[in-house]
């Protein structure tokens, strides 16, 4: 069985798609994928097959230009490979080869990580065979008997389950910067270490731009979580019972970092706070110190929201869907 997954370059979209080819390969499926030039850092189990494009968004005529080239590319690919499924996880990349599968009539499954579905998901999503959802009542999203609302897959879905809840001898802060607007986290780091006595906490920030190896490690060893708020943090947040303060980067596409942030705050699972308002992290987090069953709270929350076996689940709907 064979099968494309296409999926955009950042860490959001590419993540769970990796999460859900490393499944398919254990049910014999093999499986290609299509990025761009920013996904290839995420594929490195699939590099020798994974098919590369070339997406300009420096102007809104030279993206359409660039989606209609690979457009035609794609027609090429899946006349050559024949896949059953084409499986697309949203941004620019995964619509010339999704698109391009519709209109040669093939089977298709989108996926949609965030509480708002993006613009390419939205277009994509009326031709597909089956939309799945990370979030219920994704916003903007028609509602059909093809959706179907799973949760996110993510990397560490195999060590949730394995967690042992342990206290700190100081209060730990993980701050992660995303790829996205990560100067912030800068000025929230030296504001904290300002306001707060050095001796009461520990914080360990991740650099702009990049990635801590030991996440999951890391992960465990918090006490509380400030981050931004795309769809890959807002579930593994979830999985590892992390309360959170999160800061939803304010030029993202559709307001969808606001929305998924949203849905943790309305179950008063973490504080959500605009980028204007990070002066009060400091208090914030003072009174989370003090206060430990508002983090308690939170964490039991979060527990209530966690679902298993995301992944495995995600690609049995998937099969059946492509085996009727």
């Amino acid at each position: 069985m064979n099968i494309i997954i296409a999926a955009g370059g950042t860490g959001g979209h590419v993540f769970p798609a990796v999460c859900v080819a490393n499944e398919l390969k254990k049910h014999k499926v093999c499986v290609r994928f299509v990025s761009d030039e920013r996904g290839k850092k995420y594929l490195a189990d699939y590099e020798n097959s994974a098919i590369i494009q070339r997406i300009n968004t420096s102007s809104r005529f030279k993206l359409y230009i660039s989606l209609l080239k690979n457009t035609l590319l794609s027609f090429s690919i899946l006349k050559r490979d024949k896949p059953l499924a084409i499986i697309g996880f949203g941004g620019y990349p995964a619509v010339p080869c999704v698109l391009a599968a519709q209109i040669l009539r093939k089977k298709t499954v989108i996926f949609e990580q965030n509480a708002v579905v993006g613009g390419a998901n939205k277009m994509l999503s009326k031709f597909s065979s089956l939309i799945v959802t990370a979030f219920e009542n994704t916003k903007n999203l028609k509602q059909s008997d093809k959706l179907c609302f799973i949760g996110n897959p993510t990397r560490f879905e195999s060590i949730y389950d394995k967690i042992n809840d342990k206290k700190n001898d100081k209060f730990t802060i993980l701050i992660i910067g995303g790829s996205q607007g990560a100067q912030i986290f800068s000025q929230i780091e030296e504001k904290l270490l300002t306001k707060i006595e050095n001796d009461d906490i520990i914080i360990c920030r991740q650099a702009a731009g990049g990635f801590f190896a030991n996440i999951e490690e890391l992960y465990q060893q918090t006490d509380l979580v400030i981050a931004r708020s795309g769809a890959a943090t807002i579930f593994e947040l979830i999985g590892f019972h992390k309360p959170a303060i999160l800061v939803p980067y304010k030029k993202s596409i559709n307001g969808d970092q606001l929305e998924n942030a949203l849905f943790l705050s309305r179950n008063n699972a973490a504080i959500t706070i605009d980028e204007s308002e990070i002066n009060k992290v400091p208090e914030i987090v003072s009174e989370l110190m003090q206060n430990t069953e508002k983090i308690e709270n939170m964490k039991e929350n979060l527990r209530k929201l966690y679902r298993k076996n995301i992944t495995e689940k995600a690609v049995a709907k998937l099969l059946k869907v492509i085996n009727t």
